[in-house]
């Protein structure tokens, strides 16, 4: 009998250890390992320097011009002065409407309605690869460039965009595919097309989508396409002053190996005859959420 409640009492002994340690053993399962600290800060003092650091410049435009990302101050002119002057450049980048060109008949046929149509901006900025989570934060300044307007007293921006994207998909620098979606907007065609951003599909914010343009003598009417502007669509419009602006990353299912990028877009941008000026960004911050 003794032998018996002693077998009993050993064989339970080895069942709750068991227990135990497989608890102890399965404890990392219920507590995700951290995530390592992903902010940083970009003063974009140079160009240069920012591709040093892993950042991409794309331009997809449509017909493509020779505008680029580049310095501050170098395609700006009159130069306005950087948020954060960090370099002996003037210390921010920026891009401009020369990211396209007016189409020719060569570009235009045979899509064209009548003659030819306006360029079309799709000109990218992208970060270097993050491990992305829901709640980190991209915090940047940026404003746009001003030139003449209506009268010798008015200035404009021309209406300028601006959107920040996320590729949640990899580190790939895929941004699509735009001239079909320009050939659409300028023809008969009952077909329609997307905006097609590639593997950059999550738009996080989009900055004057439908192309305020900023005057400085108001009312009036704008000369791209006849609409009225005032003080109320200034209000909507790109800024004209550097401006924070603050977006936060979410829709992602887990921490994310990828990136985020700016993109200049401004359908219907053209350097003779359609919108856009120029912007700058300065100044960005990426917060890792906890940190």
């Amino acid at each position: 009998m003794r032998k018996s409640i002693l077998h009993k009492l050993f064989l339970l002994t080895i069942i709750a250890s068991g227990v135990l340690q497989s608890c102890k053993n399965d404890s990392y399962v219920l507590t995700p390992t951290p995530t390592v600290n992903q902010s940083f800060v970009e003063e974009f003092d140079t160009a240069a320097a920012a591709v040093s650091r892993g950042w991409k410049f794309i331009n997809n435009s449509y017909p493509r011009g020779g505008g680029v990302w580049q310095n501050g101050g170098a395609f700006i002119s009159p130069i306005f002065s950087a948020y954060s002057q960090q370099g002996t450049f003037p210390g921010f980048i920026g891009t401009d409407v020369n990211s396209t060109r007016t189409p020719t008949a060569a570009d235009a046929a045979p899509y064209a309605v009548g003659t030819a149509p306006q360029g079309f901006i799709s000109n990218w900025l992208i970060s270097p690869e993050k491990i992305m989570q829901n709640g980190d934060k991209i915090i940047f300044y940026t404003r746009s460039q001003l030139l003449g307007g209506n009268s010798a007293s008015d200035s404009t921006d021309w209406g300028n965009r601006l959107q920040v994207r996320i590729n949640k998909h990899g580190t790939d620098y895929l941004v699509g595919n735009i001239r079909p979606y320009w050939e659409w907007l300028y023809t008969n065609s009952p077909n329609s097309a997307e905006d097609d951003a590639g593997s950059f599909d999550v738009v996080l914010l989009d900055i004057n989508p439908f192309l305020h343009e900023w005057h400085k003598e108001v009312p009036g009417t704008s000369l791209v396409d006849g609409r009225a502007f005032s003080a109320t669509t200034n209000i909507v419009a790109f800024p004209t002053k550097w401006t924070r602006f603050e977006v936060t990353i979410s829709g992602l299912d887990k921490p994310t190996l990828g990136r985020f990028a700016f993109r200049y877009f401004v359908p219907g941008g053209d350097p003779n005859n359609g919108y856009a000026s120029g912007i700058g960004i300065d100044k960005l911050e990426y917060k890792s959420v906890n940190y």
